[in-house]
């Protein structure tokens, strides 16, 4: 088992005897279900198992021993085949993150919530691609074949992976300047692409403003008003 593996299952394991991390989550809207299936964690401490390998090497590097992540929610990243690929740390006071990736994520592309969505993704042959892992937690409510790209980009790389499971790929990005123009991007390189604005900065503000049912059915009628012809 690599040292990122093991390092993503403490972390997950330290969130529940954190009582300030928790509580943020589920302001957030984040459920106990939601934690443990993602694995999401949280430590003010972090130590990693030396495994010899670059990728640990580059980890203490990036991430300055790991105290880049400590006192941050974290959020694991995993590749198709279920292997640990990174982690994004996110700060609870402030919008303070850090991201790090494997040397073979960075070449191939990666995503938040993959692993999960990939059923869906099958069965349906569409995907919907998020900016954050908040706003992933939140669209996901509606469509769990939803993935977070974890920038305001889509990059070669993530597009190919997509492309390799769906059919249809819909962006669901911020709808703030950079968001707005990933989108633009996504769409001259892609003439495939679909893309849906919420109205709302982001899913997870739109969750946060809005009680769940009235939040899915704004979901579901944005969607349906771009996707009905697909």
């Amino acid at each position: 088992m690599s040292f990122l593996n093991v390092l993503i299952d403490k972390l997950n394991d330290a969130i529940y005897h954190n009582e300030v991390a928790l509580n943020y989550l589920h302001s957030r809207k984040v459920t106990d279900e939601e934690i443990k299936l993602f694995k999401i964690g949280y430590s003010r401490v972090i130590a990693t198992t030396n495994d010899g390998t670059e990728d640990h090497k580059c980890f203490m590097a990036e991430t300055y021993n790991g105290k880049a992540l400590e006192s941050k929610i974290t959020f694991p990243i995993y590749d198709i085949l279920g292997n640990a690929a990174g982690i994004l740390g996110r700060a609870i006071d402030t919008k303070e993150f850090k991201f790090y990736l494997t040397l073979e994520a960075k070449f191939l592309g990666a995503f938040f919530g993959l692993v999960q969505a990939l059923p869906i993704i099958y069965e349906t042959g569409r995907v919907f691609v998020v900016e954050g892992p908040f706003d992933l937690l939140a669209f996901r409510k509606v469509y769990p074949n939803a993935v977070a790209s974890l920038t305001a980009e889509l990059t070669d790389a993530q597009y190919s992976i997509l492309s390799m499971f769906a059919k249809d790929i819909i962006t669901v990005f911020d709808s703030d300047g950079p968001g707005r123009k990933a989108t633009e991007r996504a769409l001259e390189k892609w003439p495939n692409i679909k893309t849906v604005c919420l109205g709302w900065k982001d899913p997870d503000a739109g969750l946060k403003y809005l009680e769940f049912e009235k939040f899915k059915k704004f979901v579901q009628k944005k969607i349906n008003e771009v996707t009905m012809f697909l």
